[in-house]
């Protein structure tokens, strides 16, 4: 027969509790069981577990086998943790502990969520209506007066202005060195006149620039051209003339 450890539920409608059994896994859930080892109450804020953690472990070393909701049950309040560290050879009496520290843990994590939602609940009642927002935003919006702090002139001191005196450097003149400008002595080259040097003719050179005399038989040849030249034109004057004349009788 297999043995469960599982919830039994018990009481009126929204108002449940469950007892924690063991019983056959065949039987139906709020049927016939074998031990009672604790209940279960989720209307408690913190949900109240009691469990009788010795019959537990005792059930566990005979092979009963928890439900998942059990177990996770079991895990919160420190038994899962305890059967383990049993099964490794610790005893029950060292362990006693662990049972105590999962059970200040929950009672710290149900503080916190009541102090939370109080906090929420005092915060949505400070929370303005919707008539007051408007007011309570113009208010806001309306800026204060500003005061303007009066402006305090600080004296100038005027720090006296201290000449320092001019030191004139002497001006050395430096001296002016002419240098003496040297001529040179221009040096005219005498101009030297060579000498005509004439020389004397020879008997035949002075024969053959002296003049030949003209015969009285001979004529000069070019001189025939020109004589036929002024006939020709004379003719030709005389053709032209005779034509003029023509031409005028005519008339």
């Amino acid at each position: 027969m297999a043995v469960r450890i599982r919830l039994q539920r018990k009481g009126a409608k929204h108002m449940a509790f469950f007892r924690i059994v063991t019983a056959d896994s065949r039987s139906p859930r709020d049927g016939r069981f074998i031990e009672q080892l604790g209940y279960y109450d989720p209307l408690k804020d913190p949900p109240d577990i009691k469990v009788d953690t010795e019959k537990v472990i005792q059930w566990f070393q005979k092979g009963a086998q928890p439900t998942e909701t059990v177990r996770s049950l079991f895990s919160r309040i420190g038994i899962m943790q305890t059967w383990h560290e049993i099964r490794k050879g610790r005893s029950f009496e060292e362990l006693a502990h662990i049972e105590d520290d999962a059970r200040k843990r929950i009672e710290a994590q149900a503080a916190m969520q009541k102090r939370t939602k109080e906090e929420a609940k005092t915060k949505k009642a400070k929370a303005p209506t919707k008539e007051e927002e408007p007011a309570a935003a113009a208010a806001e919006e309306t800026p204060e007066p500003v005061v303007a702090e009066p402006v305090v002139a600080e004296p100038v001191v005027a720090e006296p202005v201290v000449a320092e005196p001019v030191v004139a450097e002497p001006v050395v003149a430096e001296p002016v060195v002419t240098e003496p400008v040297v001529t040179e002595p221009v040096v005219t080259e005498p101009v030297v006149t060579e000498p005509v040097v004439t020389e004397p003719e020879t008997p035949e050179e002075s024969v053959a620039s002296e003049p030949k005399p003209v015969e009285a038989g001979s004529e000069d040849p070019a001189a025939e051209p020109a004589a036929e030249e002024q006939a020709a034109e004379a003719a030709t004057e005389a053709s032209v003339e005779a034509d003029a004349g023509a031409k005028e009788a005519k008339e």
